[in-house]
C-alpha cells in the first residue's frame, strides 16, 4: 500500500529542517482540535445519530419526497463531489445555493408549490433562497409548513460551512442521493485514527507543516489539481475549506482548482514556464477496474512526466494517493483535508469556522437593502419538528 501523502523531491525545495521547528506548534494544534472536539473532528459514528439520518433517507425515498437543500457553494460542491466520483444520483435531491440563478430558484420554487417536498439546511437559513421557499411553504401548509422545513443541528450533529461535509449537513442529501454512509465514515474513521498521532505520522502534521514552510519560501498559491474530471467538484469544496477557514490575517495561502484532464495544456503551460509562485497539491486516484489497459498505462505516463517536469522546473509537489474512486476512500480524503485544514488554521492561530469578514459583509449587504430583507424575515420558530412521518 502506497503512502497516503508524498512530498516528492520537497528537499530541493526546503532543504533546511523544519519539523522539529514546526512541531510544538502542530502539538499546540492538535490539542486545541482534540480538546474542542467540533462535530467534524468526532464524526457521527455508528450510533444513533447515523442511524437517524439513514431513517430520515430512506423514509424520504419511500414517500416520494424531494429535498431541496439550500446551502453554500462550498458544502454543494462537496455533495456533488462525492455523489458524482461514485456514481450516485437522485432525482429526489435538488441543490441550491443560497443566492442561485433566477432560473434556478423559478424551479426550486416552483417545485415547492406544487410537489411534495422537504427543505433542509445546515447554514442557510438567513439566505434569501431559503426564505423565499420558506415562504411558499408556509402559504401553501399554514401552521404545517414546519413540518416540512429541517435543519441539520436537530438532527444532533452539524459543522460550519464546509466543514459539515461529514455531519448530518452533508451526510443526509448524500444518503438520499443513494452514498453509502457506513463506507464513507469507515473510511473517514480510519482517517481519523491516524490524524490522532502528534507525530509526523500524521499526514495532516506533514501537510500542515509543509504548506506553512513553502508559503515563508515564497509560494503563495496551493494548486489543488486532479486528473479525473469527476473530481473537480470535491477540490473546490477543499479550495472553499481552506480559503474560508485560514483567509484571516493576510497570511493564508490562495487556494486555486486545476483540473487537468482539461487544464494540461493551460494552466500546465503557465506553470512549467510563469513565476515561482505556485506549488501543487495533486490527487491521484486508483484507476478503476483489476486490469491494467493502454489506457490507464498512458494515462500513468502522463502524470508521471508531468510531476517530473514541473519539479524540474522548479514546482514543489505534494501528491495525495487516497485509494480509489470509492466511498471508503473518499471518506479518507475528505477528513483528511478537513482535519489539515483545521491545524493550518490553528498554526494562524485562527478559529477554523469564524468567518468575520463574511459576516462583516452582510452587514454591509444588510444595510443596503433593509425592506427587502426585511419582507424575507417572516416564518415559523426556528425549533421545528422533524417532518411528519420521517420518524
Amino acid at each position: 500500500m502506497s503512502e497516503f501523502l508524498e512530498l516528492y523531491e520537497l528537499r530541493r525545495f526546503l532543504p533546511l529542517p523544519y519539523e522539529a521547528a514546526a512541531a510544538p506548534r502542530l502539538k499546540m494544534a492538535q490539542d486545541k482540535l482534540q480538546g474542542e472536539r467540533p462535530a467534524w473532528v468526532s464524526l457521527p459514528g455508528e450510533g444513533t445519530a447515523l442511524l437517524r439520518l439513514h431513517t430520515l433517507a430512506e423514509s424520504i425515498l419511500a414517500q416520494g419526497q424531494t429535498l431541496l437543500v439550500v446551502e453554500d457553494g462550498v458544502l454543494r460542491s462537496g455533495v456533488e463531489g462525492v455523489a458524482g466520483c461514485l456514481g450516485a444520483a437522485s432525482g429526489q435531491v435538488r441543490l441550491l445555493s443560497g443566492l442561485p440563478r433566477e432560473e434556478e430558484l423559478r424551479q426550486a420554487l416552483a417545485l415547492a408549490e406544487c410537489q411534495d417536498v422537504v427543505l433542509y439546511t445546515a447554514e442557510g437559513e438567513d439566505t434569501p433562497a431559503f426564505r423565499l421557499l420558506r415562504q411558499v411553504l408556509m402559504k401553501r401548509y399554514g401552521g404545517e409548513a414546519g413540518r416540512r422545513l429541517l435543519l441539520a443541528e436537530n438532527l444532533g450533529t452539524g459543522g460550519r460551512s464546509g466543514f459539515g461535509l461529514l455531519t448530518a449537513a452533508g451526510l443526509l442529501p448524500m444518503a438520499v442521493l443513494g452514498v453509502d454512509l457506513g463506507a464513507l465514515l469507515c473510511g473517514a474513521v480510519r482517517m481519523m485514527e491516524r490524524c490522532r498521532a502528534a507525530t509526523f505520522e500524521n499526514p495532516a502534521w506533514r501537510y500542515a507543516a509543509v504548506r506553512r514552510q513553502l508559503c515563508r519560501s515564497g509560494f503563495t498559491v496551493e494548486l489543488l489539481c486532479g486528473w479525473d474530471a469527476a473530481l473537480r467538484p470535491l477540490l473546490e469544496w477543499a479550495k472553499g475549506l481552506f480559503a474560508a477557514a485560514e483567509g484571516k490575517e493576510r497570511r493564508t495561502l490562495f487556494p486555486v482548482v486545476v483540473d487537468y484532464s482539461r487544464d494540461f495544456r493551460s494552466l500546465g503551460q503557465c506553470l512549467q514556464d510563469g513565476p515561482r509562485l505556485f506549488f501543487e497539491t495533486v490527487v491521484r486516484l486508483d484507476a478503476a477496474g483489476d486490469g491494467e489497459t493502454g489506457l490507464t498505462r498512458l494515462r500513468e505516463a502522463v502524470m508521471e512526466g508531468t510531476l517530473l517536469s514541473h519539479t524540474e522546473h522548479g514546482v514543489p509537489n505534494l501528491i495525495l494517493r487516497p485509494g480509489g474512486a470509492d466511498a471508503a476512500s473518499l471518506g479518507g480524503l475528505i477528513y483528511f483535508f478537513q482535519y489539515a485544514c483545521g491545524l493550518s488554521a490553528c498554526l494562524l492561530d485562527a478559529d477554523p469556522a469564524a468567518r468575520p469578514g463574511v459576516e462583516a459583509c452582510e452587514g454591509r449587504i444588510r444595510s443596503l437593502f433593509p425592506p427587502a430583507w426585511e419582507e424575507l424575515e417572516e416564518g415559523p420558530a426556528r425549533e421545528r419538528p422533524v417532518p411528519a412521518g420521517i420518524l
